[in-house]
């Protein structure tokens, strides 16, 4: 229930406004609660789930890069306001020990937040939000490989496959010809050898390079010094990752006398549909014997299905032979981008563990377990005297003082047991927190002490079947599940363009409580990507039921494209029991010439999502059951309560642009326009009131980043923001720097300004606020103290009033 009434928060007080007594508005303790990697052979996606309504804004970089800052606009469910100072939180992380170092949760402009994500290595990703505003994923597009997900369209081989050849000669080069190449292009450099003709040849590189177009961009730029450079690709030791690997052979073409044309296309046809009915044994067979015949037209597709086959059958040795067997006879096919992809995950997976510390070395046996312990110990105290003008009628008298305050300790707990085989993977996650409450309990207190289960599951996944199965308490923000929910999530991959994902469960609204049977769901989902393209889609399906009403009913699909310099997410959601469009979004990024980025979101949304369970938002009960009861007893039909959950759901729309671009090797500039509105809401007779729509609401936001402009490896950012809204008109400007201490210590003093001219009695406020951060790291493991304060002061005709604010957090993350 008191989930329900926060939403009907994000109806009436909105994120953009603010309150005459700005007390108690720090909302739901900690605004994200939970980071999950899902990191897997065939893809690897961050899933980000938050306490609240949060809302996307912008992100920099547009595409790709080891850092990520994402800013988001919390709804008024998180008690945020534009005058507000959110403290930064250092949320649970659970999994992806081989690919994310830590996420942080910081404020570079009073009222939004900025998820800060620091990966281990140069990362490529789309982002997509949910449609409930309440989760985020990121897919990490460079590991997305098969079973549905999206295919970059670059020409790709196995990993560190790219070099550029500078020059070569017949002697080794010294040590001044390194460096002067080093210095010329910015990039590592090296020297290899070849034999050509009983001639040993010296070949200066420059690399290796994980992506063909960094080795691409390098080759442009060394053109104008090595006129004779060339893009080299796996041709040797330095370039070629676990290149002596001792393979079995395969067979030799042209080995057998060639079948005559109709037999040899019966054979491909018998091979086909082995394929297709999952007989690899079969399929082996016949693509062994279609392996021996001479060059034919279809012999490449049926070399590609060879590896595909030894692979499904974890014969993993002799399909990475077939796969190099494609690539040496046919370079340049039309399937060697994704054989070259397939290799290089097979000999990532034989050559490294991707769990654990990722120290290299072979495949982990057995069980492996990695996770994090963290506390996080917070105090927040306000203060607000209002004092009566001179001349008004009271005035004289003693001010009215409000006071707030906060004292937790949050203790958070992540596991995560993993067992690789050759078929069979299975993994067990759990992440806990126990938020103790020092301040004491009331009867409108929220941060009573609780122990939260965000995830407790268990998974097996099965490569020759290509079968997925996880139990438990997880999250899931698509395929028509609303975040965290106790079930089961089954996946089949059909073929290699198809996929059938099923989810049924019971939907969590409170982490701290067990599994609640009375609310039910299923959904069925279709996941399709075109072998080969730049694209794909998953159709879903879903039904509710809540204590025998129809809860939700809804269609929907999600789709991705992703080009070199563009990529795009779009999400439907359409309710067809109640006939209304839930969430239509589109979000993405391009990048345009002279370095510019542009990156967009458009959204159309029902807030929030439009659940026959909206009919409880604002009422004394807490099961439709119980309201169905009352209304029996007062002779209504129960039918109304489905009236009331329309009455309750407000729409809402909300734009965004954001143009960015480099300026020079240390800054970067942007630019966001943004704008929201709230549609009406009729309310429940007296019980809960209508809603007036809030009409467009717009802000204007410029930030400047820099790096390395003090010391090396500093950060800074100063930000200006306006924006005018329903409450309030708002001018703030922010200033964060971060100095590095040392090796492991950074030091960060901030400082921002807001003035506010508000609606209500045209009233002024001007607000500082000053605040500092000191923290370290070391790998995965984080310490983190933050202090600052906020001295405000309104004026209208009638009253005036102060407001000061202190707090301080300190948090550590160890990770294992």
């Amino acid at each position: 229930m008191r989930v329900l009434q926060t939403s009907l928060v994000l109806i009436g007080s909105l994120a953009w406004g603010t309150g005459w007594a700005q007390i108690g508005r720090n909302g739901p303790g900690r605004i994200v609660d939970l980071v999950e990697i899902i990191d897997h052979d065939d893809q690897a996606d961050i899933v980000v789930q938050f306490n609240c309504s949060v809302r996307y804004i912008t992100h920099q970089p547009a595409a790709e890069g080891k850092e990520l800052r994402i800013q988001m606009l919390p709804q008024g469910d998180c008690g945020v306001s534009l005058a507000t100072q959110t403290v930064g939180e250092i949320p649970p992380l659970s999994g992806g020990a081989n690919i994310i170092n830590n996420v942080r949760v910081d404020s570079d402009v009073p009222g939004q937040i900025t998820l800060a994500f620091s990966f281990r290595k140069q990362e490529r990703f789309v982002i997509a939000q949910s449609a409930d505003l309440r989760g985020m994923r990121l897919r990490l597009i460079d590991r997305a490989r098969g079973r549905g997900k999206v295919m970059v369209n670059e020409p790709s081989g196995p990993t560190n496959s790219y070099a550029v050849n500078l020059e070569s000669q017949p002697a080794n080069y010294n040590p001044e010809a390194l460096q002067l190449a080093r210095d010329r292009l910015k990039v590592p450099v090296f020297v290899s050898q070849a034999v050509v003709d009983g001639v040993t040849w010296f070949r200066l590189r420059a690399g290796p390079f994980d992506k063909r177009a960094d080795a691409d961009r390098i080759l442009n730029q060394a053109l104008a010094d090595y006129p004779r450079a060339w893009l080299a690709i796996g041709d040797d030791t330095a370039t070629t990752q676990g290149g002596g690997e001792p393979l079995p052979p395969v067979e030799h073409m042209g080995a057998d006398p060639p079948l005559p044309a109709a037999a040899l296309a019966d054979l491909v046809g018998q091979a086909r549909a082995a394929m297709n009915a999952r007989d690899y044994p079969k399929s082996i067979q016949l693509l062994t014997k279609l392996q021996r015949q001479p060059e034919f037209p279809q012999r490449a597709q049926m070399q590609e299905l060879l590896g595909l086959a030894r692979e499904r059958s974890g014969q993993l040795a002799h399909a990475k032979a077939e796969y190099e067997e494609y690539l040496r006879r046919y370079p340049t096919g039309e399937a060697a981008d994704r054989v070259a992809r397939r290799l290089a995950t097979l000999r990532a997976a034989s050559t490294a563990a991707r769990t654990g510390t990722g120290g290299g070395g072979e495949t982990a046996k057995g069980w492996s377990v990695e996770g994090g312990f963290g506390q996080t110990y917070r105090y927040d105290s306000t203060h607000v005297d209002n004092t009566i003008a001179a001349g008004t009628p009271g005035s004289g008298t003693a001010p009215i003082a409000q006071t707030q305050s906060s004292n937790s300790l949050y203790n958070d707990l992540d596991v995560l047991a993993r067992r690789r085989g050759e078929r069979f993977e299975m993994l067990a996650r759990t992440s806990v927190t126990y938020a103790k409450n020092f301040s004491g309990s009331s009867p409108t207190s929220t941060n009573d002490s609780t122990t939260r289960t965000s995830i407790l599951s268990f998974e097996i996944s099965d490569r020759v079947t290509s079968t997925f199965a996880r139990l438990g308490r997880q999250v899931q923000n698509f395929d028509g599940a609303l975040g965290t929910f106790d079930g089961l999530f089954a996946a089949w991959q059909a073929r290699p363009d198809i996929g059938v994902n099923v989810i049924a469960g019971y939907p969590v609204e409170q982490t701290n409580i067990g599994v609640k049977t009375a609310r039910k769901f299923w959904s069925v989902a279709m996941p399709y990507t075109p072998v080969g393209q730049h694209w794909d889609a998953s159709l879903f399906y879903t039904q509710w039921h809540n204590d025998g009403f129809t809860d939700r009913e809804a269609v929907g699909t999600q789709a991705r494209l992703l080009l070199p310099h563009a990529s795009v997410t779009a999400l439907l959601d359409y309710d067809t029991f109640y006939q209304s469009l839930n969430t239509a979004a589109i979000l993405g990024t391009m990048q345009l010439p002279a370095r510019w980025n542009v990156s967009f979101d458009a959204e159309r949304r029902n807030a929030p999502v439009l659940t026959t369970h909206n009919a409880l938002i604002g009422q004394p009960f807490n099961t439709l059951a119980e309201l169905a009861q009352f209304y029996e007893s007062i002779g209504l039909p129960v039918d109304t309560i489905y009236q009331n959950a329309r009455d309750n759901t407000s729409s809402s729309s909300s734009y965004s642009v954001t143009v960015s671009r480099p300026l020079g090797q240390r800054y970067q500039f942007a630019a966001t326009v943004s704008a929201q509105e709230y549609g009406a809401t009729k309310g429940v007779g007296t019980t809960v009131p209508a809603q007036d729509a809030t009409g467009l609401q717009t802000a204007y936001q410029a930030q400047i980043y820099g790096s390395n402009i003090w010391k090396e490896g500093d950060f800074n950012v100063v930000s200006v923001l306006y924006a005018d809204t329903q409450t309030a008109k708002t001018l703030s400007g922010s200033m964060t720097e971060r100095f590095p201490i040392g090796a492991a210590w950074r030091l960060g003093p901030r400082l921002s300004v807001v003035h506010q001219q508000l609606s209500s009695d045209g009233s002024t406020q001007l607000s500082f606020l000053p605040s500092a951060l000191l923290d370290w790291q070391h790998g995965r493991s984080l310490v983190q103290i933050e202090g600052g304060g906020e001295f405000g002061k309104r004026d209208s005709s009638l009253q005036s009033q102060n407001t000061r604010r202190y707090y301080v957090s300190i948090s550590y993350r160890l990770a294992f």
